[in-house]
């Protein structure tokens, strides 16, 4: 790690000395206000120009550069952590828009005042003190059951007994889970009985960077996260409650049922360092922040707008019991990827020694995970906003006011969730342009004490809440959750530790290089002259004239140009306005449309303004006016063509037009498609698919005057197709009676139907057994139901192995159908000899 930070020292170094040739646009050394990096911590990172944790809208320029060193003493909560950083920094100008800046933590000190907040005190390699004669423990908890020989409670939320998780070691899965039995001093009740064997984990669930926290049986809490709820006071159950032992001459002090009073189901941490077990925990170098300030807006101008990305690595991650071990320590959240941020910075020069600034971001966290990639905890992501404003009273003082939040998004529930607002009074003070030093005293407005504590539900219902008979192994009996009051009785939750001191300071020291200062110079007004792209428009002929003596302009609308100068550079505010037509379009060009306006002259005037109070005007004109000698008419056109075609058959559409001027024809159609002829005066219409329909074909001339008509149309009725074969009846090997009755039905059919031809298709199971039943419907139907012979034919289909018959009607024109040949069966088999027909087969 000393390696990387030198390595990186020396590569900003060498920015340094590339970067210090020239600076661009110099400041004028009548501003009083001179600027320093941002300390930050406790929210955003410090590293580019700003106050103390909000980022002015400056940024130094092109060869400047500063390092800084800060001492911050921050409180945050749940937990009542009092936090000391001291953030190292340098930033560096690229030119008049971009600073690149990084920033690292060279020391960190952590001290919780309130661990038993703080689920990362109930870990299974962490222990709280009770005080005598009891002494160090394993805190009494709410994590999910572990796994092992637990029964019916896998995957529930149970209530861990103090005393009962031995001492394991990060990374805590395969360990003991304890005996959830009574421990020393008769504190705590659990589920234990002989044979009983509890194991942490193995983890399950969430291993996305971004995603959801994975499960840790036995070590975490119910809702997800490496993290187990926390039980701030126990009650004693009476021994009148199922499951809870009475005292008997045997038994004169049995175990005591003992049952979370004031829990959470969710975990308590401080996102600052969401894994510390430290009464004092120490590191250096937590992480590594590399980021760029860019502003949007000029040099000079008095409002400054941009962005502040950054991304930020994290050196002590969960994936090594040494990185773990460190984050113990307080190092930081360890996100597996680190997280990446965005800031949008504004301030406005509102006098010489007042300047207004607003931050508002938005920081992207990474998850930590443990060394089997599985997550330890959703780390909340964090929403920056604050404001902030300096008084640059001279040269080298300046007071500084702050107000900044904090709100925490998303992640792992946090039973105590605190979204610091910080409020901040201070001052720098600059020897020398080039370096100074400055304090600040920092309060946090909402600390978690009693005025400000919001009022929370302790009293959920652990699924399990469990105890043992001491008679012997006995089946686990299930105790519900007691009612008991959730506070001391003054309000405040039974075990809940308050902050007391909030308060907090910034001590910071810099020192670089900034550019000579230049004398300002007189801004001067710009210069601006108007051009239009046509000086006269000339309107057309009246509708149903025409003029060989006048040209109509090809537009009514002309394009306008501000061709306006300014010797400083600054950037140009453009406003338009005209006597008559309407404007389209701003800044330097826009579209000026005249359509419409009476004939005359109309004038279009621009205002330019270069931000420094100068507002210079310039105008032009254009005429509009008519043509003359005008006269009619306008051609007539019309189309022809046939009243009906037959399917099939092509449609000629044919156009007719009484004039000598040149135009072009362009036809369109309702149905079908042009196979030829478009683009002239006649067209073919293919008719194919269109039976039934009726083609209207429709012609517009082009290259006549706009005002006379140019379209014409013609329709034809193509003639509907004729009608196919119908399948009338079909019956398989059926007794001559049901054959006569379907027949009838037939016959009645074709006498209904004068000029249809009747088709019987025959398939036979046997050889000539198509053809003789073929016949035999054919007798019946001329011979019984006089039919005409001529109107009924036969067709032998073949050899199936099912005798099919089929009766077809088929009108004038329509195609015959054909025997089906799909199911043919070859050879086809001898008939059997048939037998004696009695009055059954009738």
């Amino acid at each position: 790690m000393r390696l990387a930070t030198r390595a990186l020292i020396a590569a900003l170094a060498t920015l340094v000395l590339c970067a210090v040739v020239s600076g661009q646009t110099l400041r004028s050394p009548e501003d009083p206000r001179n600027l320093s990096p941002a300390v930050g911590t406790g929210g955003p990172p410090g590293g580019p120009t700003g106050l103390f944790t909000i980022y002015d809208g400056q940024t130094i320029r092109r060869g400047e550069f500063t390092f800084s060193i800060a001492y911050s003493n921050f409180d945050r909560d749940p937990g009542d952590v009092d936090i000391v950083e001291v953030p190292l920094s340098f930033n560096i100008g690229l030119n008049d828009h971009i600073e690149l800046f990084f920033k690292t933590t060279g020391f960190r000190g952590v001290k919780p005042n309130s661990p038993a907040n703080l689920s990362s005190f109930y870990l299974p390699n962490s222990q709280l003190h009770f005080g005598p004669p009891v002494g160090l423990g394993s805190g009494p908890a709410i994590v999910l059951a572990p796994t092992g020989n637990v029964g019916t409670l896998a995957g529930t939320a149970v209530f861990r007994p103090a005393f009962n998780q031995p001492f394991v070691q990060f990374p805590f899965v395969g360990g003991s889970a304890g005996a959830f039995n009574t421990g020393p001093g008769h504190i705590g009740a659990g589920f234990g009985f002989p044979g009983f064997n509890a194991v942490l984990g193995p983890a399950n669930g969430g291993t996305s960077t971004f995603g959801a926290a994975a499960a840790y049986p036995g070590i975490g809490s119910p809702v997800g996260s490496i993290l187990p709820g926390v039980v701030l006071a126990t009650q004693q159950l009476p021994p009148t409650l199922l499951g809870c032992p009475a005292p008997t001459p045997a038994n004169p002090n049995p175990t005591p049922c003992i049952v979370p009073a004031t829990f959470t189901i969710a975990p308590a941490f401080l996102p600052e360092a969401p894994f510390i077990n430290r009464l004092y925990g120490e590191s250096s170098f937590n992480d590594l922040v590399f980021g760029a300030k860019i502003r949007l807006t000029g040099p000079n101008n008095p409002f400054g707008f941009g962005f502040v990305p950054f991304y930020r690595w994290w050196m002590d991650k969960g994936d090594s019991f040494g990185g773990f071990n460190q984050m113990q320590r307080g190092s930081g959240g360890g996100g597996d990827i680190g997280d990446f941020g965005l800031v949008m910075f504004a301030d406005g020069r509102l006098s010489e020694h007042v300047n207004l600034s607003a931050n508002i971001g938005y920081i992207l966290n990474s998850n930590p995970k443990d060394p089997n990639g599985f997550v330890m905890l959703d780390r909340p992501d964090e929403l920056l906003a604050g404001v902030g404003i300096d008084l640059p009273l001279t040269s080298w003082f300046q007071l500084i006011g702050e107000v900044k939040s904090v709100q925490y998004m998303g992640g792992t529930p946090n039973a105590f969730n605190n979204n610091p607002v910080d409020a901040l009074a201070g001052f720098k003070l600059y020897p020398r342009r080039w370096f100074g030093f400055g304090f600040a005293y920092r309060r946090h407005l909402n600390p978690q004490d009693v005025d400000r504590f919001e009022p929370r539900t302790f009293n959920v219902t652990v699924n399990q809440i469990t105890n043992v008979n001491p008679a012997g192994p006995q089946p686990l009996t299930v105790i519900p959750a007691t009612t008991v009051p959730a506070t001391d009785g003054s309000g405040r939750p039974r075990g809940f530790r308050f902050s007391e001191d909030p308060h907090g300071y910034i001590v910071q020291f810099f020192i670089g290089h900034r550019n000579a200062r230049i004398v300002p110079v007189i801004n001067v007004a710009p210069v601006v002259s108007v051009s239009a792209s046509s000086a006269s428009i000339t309107t057309p002929c009246p509708p149903g004239t025409s003029s060989d003596t006048c040209t109509p302009s090809a537009s009514r609308s002309v394009e306008l140009t501000a061709n306006a100068t300014d010797a400083d550079n600054d950037t140009l505010l453009y406003t338009w306005s005209v006597t008559g037509g309407t404007l389209s379009g701003e800044g330097r060009t826009v579209n000026w449309d005249l359509s419409g306006v009476n004939p005359g002259t109309y004038t279009a005037s621009v205002e330019v303004n270069d931000g420094n109070q100068h507002l210079v005007s310039g105008t032009t004109t254009v005429t509009v006016a008519e043509c003359t000698n005008c006269r009619p008419p306008c051609p007539t056109v019309s189309v022809s063509c046939p009243s009906d075609v037959e399917l099939g058959q092509p449609i000629t559409f044919t156009s007719s037009v009484s004039t000598d001027q040149s135009v072009t024809y362009n036809w369109s159609v309702s149905a079908g498609t042009i196979s030829s002829g478009q683009g002239t005066s006649s067209i073919t219409v293919d008719t194919t698919g269109l039976g039934g329909q009726t083609v209207t074909a429709t012609l517009e001339l082009g290259g006549l005057d706009p005002a006379c008509s140019r379209t014409a149309s013609c329709s034809t009725s193509v003639s509907a197709p004729p009608p196919g074969p119908t399948k009338f009846d079909e019956y398989g090997d059926i007794r001559f009676n049901d054959e006569k009755a379907r027949l009838d039905n037939y016959a009645i059919q074709l006498q209904n139907s004068p000029g249809a031809q009747g088709y019987i298709i025959a398939y036979g199971n046997c050889e000539g057994a198509a053809q003789a039943r073929a016949d035999r419907a054919k007798d019946y139907l001329v011979n019984t139901r006089g039919i005409d012979a001529g109107r009924i034919v036969t067709i032998d289909g073949g050899c199936r192995a099912d005798l099919m018959v089929e009766l077809w009607i088929v009108p004038t024109g329509a195609t015959p159908p054909t025997a089906d040949a799909s199911s043919a069966v070859d050879p086809c088999p001898q008939c059997r000899t048939p037998r004696r027909r009695t009055r059954r087969d009738e």
